[in-house]
């Protein structure tokens, strides 16, 4: 900590905020360790101190301490993320938004909402279900994972299809640069839902993992809620015949809101959790869902079905949100199912969420199924089909040193074989620590203008290093 003693720091921190939400004894910095990832898991990176700040001003002046210190800073959300991006990597202090979980303000007649970074997603949707809106992107882990940790990662789920990624959604913010000062990006006073005035600094912000800048308010384009939907499940004989469903449903003009896909492995698991769910033999299942008013619904839901079936083996429409339920609980399942599938077996998050064009996705899925085989690894396959969005459940007995060196094997061909085929390493998850490795191979000459950008905003590289550059 450059040359500081932790206790140094910590004092200087109570000067400057509360006393009380300054963290430094041992045992409470240990969960500041990890986040989701493996790789935390066998890191143990505890930070020398945890801050709980209660608005931007107290952010601002840790991180001009920080500075002047030569101190590392990382925010960190929920750390719900999977890549290592919450994770003091160098040590320094964490920035927790524990306590900065205001909604300031929802606009609902110009469609937006201010929030504080520490806001949990699922709460945000629930203060929008009354006005009849909502915030399209929907992570997994929406329960838990804060709108800042997703605007840091440009996080998505399974609507990204139709409505997108978190980047399309974050109309400005206020962000405390690495000299301790802020900025607005966005406009200081607007409440526009577009602009072209000078250099997008908000997109600059959004998916840089707090490297560049630590947001400390959000504005948030919300949208309204379509009153109705509809789900078509359809089981395949193929995957190949999975993309050409889709194909079918492009060329017809038709873009549903989901296409989740869950591979034979991921069908065979929920089977044995879930055997009245009666989900169809063969090797993939897809999951169509559209939404609008209930006229449309009803029209494209039928089109949907009428489309697909000329490939699937069999088809199931639901159109009551009782039998919508019955259908999504196969996906909402699959993290049980796949823990009852291979007992003594535990899931890592080490490459989960690669992105792929869809055309490659049978190609990529058959080929991380044979490497999975010859490396000994359990593997169980599904994703957000209709964004490329292949994700890769590794289960492994984590204190078999072998089996973890095998499974790590699996991971570094996984990413591989995501930039061979025209994907990326990371297609929601960020890049964090975990990705970091793949970043040259990925993107060529563009990582040195992303490092340059990243010393113009922060030459001491106070802000999250070890991760992305």
């Amino acid at each position: 900590m450059a040359g500081l003693a932790p206790g140094v720091i910590a004092s200087r921190l109570r000067e400057v905020m509360e006393p009380g939400r300054v963290i430094d004894d041992p045992v409470s910095l240990l969960p500041y360790a990890y986040d989701a990832s493996f790789w935390s898991l066998r890191r143990h990176l505890v930070p020398e101190v945890v801050v709980v700040p209660v608005d931007a001003n107290e952010i601002a002046a840790v991180v001009k301490l920080a500075a002047e210190a030569g101190v590392p800073v990382v925010p960190r959300g929920a750390g719900t993320g999977q890549t290592g991006g919450a994770v003091p990597a160098q040590g320094g202090i964490v920035i927790s938004f524990a306590r900065m979980r205001r909604i300031v303000e929802i606009d609902r007649k110009n469609l937006q909402a201010i929030v504080e970074p520490g806001v949990v997603f699922a709460d945000l949707q629930a203060a929008l279900l009354p006005l009849g809106l909502f915030f399209p992107p929907d992570p997994g882990s929406g329960r838990a994972c804060t709108l800042g940790g997703m605007a840091a990662n440009n996080a998505s789920g399974p609507h990204a299809v139709r409505w997108g990624t978190t980047s399309a959604y974050v109309l400005g913010a206020d962000v405390v640069l690495a000299d301790g000062s802020q900025i607005t990006t966005g406009g200081l006073r607007s409440k526009a839902l577009k602009s072209s005035s000078g250099i997008d600094l908000t997109k600059l912000f959004v998916g840089s993992e707090g490297t560049l800048g630590i947001f400390t308010r959000l504005r948030l384009r919300v949208q309204p809620r379509p009153p109705a939907r509809a789900v078509v499940l359809a089981g395949y004989a193929a995957l190949e015949d999975t993309v050409g469903s889709l194909e079918d449903l492009f060329e017809a003009g038709i873009l549903p809101s989901t296409a989740e896909l869950l591979d034979r492995s991921a069908v065979e698991a929920i089977s044995l959790y879930r055997p009245d769910l009666d989900l169809p033999d063969g090797e993939a299942v897809l999951f169509i869902e559209v939404e609008g008013t209930a006229g449309h619904v009803a029209s494209a839901a039928r089109d949907v079905e009428t489309i697909v079936r000329r490939r699937a083996t069999v088809t199931r429409l639901a159109e009551d949100e009782g039998a919508i339920a019955r259908i999504w609980a196969a996906r909402s399942g699959l993290a049980a199912a796949i823990a009852l599938a291979h007992p003594g077996k535990h899931r890592i998050f080490a490459g989960e969420d690669i992105a792929v064009p869809l055309a490659e996705i049978p190609r990529t899925i058959r080929r991380l199924r044979e490497v999975g085989a010859e490396l000994g690894i359990a593997v169980v396959f599904y994703g957000h089909f209709g964004d490329g969005n292949v994700h890769s459940a590794i289960l492994i007995d984590p204190t078999d040193a072998e089996e973890v060196g095998r499974a790590d094997l699996f991971a570094h061909r996984l990413h591989e074989l995501a930039i061979a085929v025209g994907g990326t390493v990371t297609g929601e998850h960020g890049t964090g620590a975990v990705r970091q490795p793949y970043m040259r191979a990925e993107h060529g000459d563009a990582l040195d203008l992303m490092r340059k950008v990243k010393e113009a905003l922060d030459p001491k590289g106070i802000l999250n290093p070890g991760k992305i550059y």
